[in-house]
């Protein structure tokens, strides 16, 4: 959904990851787990980092040479680990810039969906959310059927790459008790900070020409 309830906002980092132990729907408090990936920040595919609380142990699920105090064995991806080290010491020095210019095309992309989608609806909380990623419904339009349409020209999807493959409705969406036919018209759209004004303007152009021609396909055959 891309809202955004933000960890580091101030104050010291163990009463932030206490904060986020309570306020996790997914974990039981002294089960905390951080889970970090590097490409979400520009950092090179495959690396990552975990944040396990203190006193919690995990079990390993690779076993071999005894690496990371026996949690995950095997030779360190050295280059992963230092781009993902250099990647965060440029969002801190960047990210505040950057993501006020990426809210700004997510704002830009969401009016001109808006203006040519009738019944487009937003999804989540506008007010508060991440700005890269915009989460849209089109009514009793599938989702599967828009991005059938757009794909060899946008990369958009229905829902998290983790659950790609997944046919049943996002629990997510599901959770928030939104309509059958605003979940099924579902797609969640990402922009980055190299993404230009003028693929803004080009991607509600192909997704508002998708939406319409998938209408006009849908109409009963004496209405065409």
């Amino acid at each position: 959904m891309g809202t955004d309830r933000s960890l580091l906002n101030g104050g010291d980092i163990n009463e932030q990851i206490d904060w986020l132990i309570q306020e996790s729907l997914c974990l039981k408090a002294r089960e905390c787990q951080l889970a970090i990936s590097a490409h979400k920040l520009y950092g090179p595919k495959g690396s990552g980092a975990l944040v396990v609380r203190k006193g919690y142990h995990l079990k390993p699920i690779i076993f071999g040479g005894g690496h990371q105090k026996g949690l995950r064995s095997g030779t360190f991806n050295v280059p992963g680990i230092v781009g993902l080290g250099e990647a965060c010491r440029l969002r801190q020095l960047e990210m505040e810039e950057d993501e006020r210019a990426i809210a700004q095309s997510r704002d830009r992309l969401q009016t001109l969906l808006l203006e040519k989608i009738p019944g487009l609806v937003i999804d989540g909380d506008v007010s508060c959310r991440l700005a890269g990623n915009l989460h849209i419904s089109i009514p009793d339009v599938p989702s599967s059927a828009i991005v059938a349409r757009v794909r060899s020209q946008l990369a958009i999807s229905t829902g998290a790459a983790c659950s790609s493959g997944v046919e049943a409705p996002s629990h997510v969406l599901q959770a928030l008790d939104l309509p059958e036919n605003l979940i099924q018209g579902a797609l969640r759209l990402g922009i980055g900070k190299f993404t230009t004004g003028l693929e803004i303007e080009r991607a509600a152009e192909i997704i508002a020409t998708a939406c319409a021609l998938t209408r006009q396909a849908m109409l009963p055959p004496n209405r065409h």
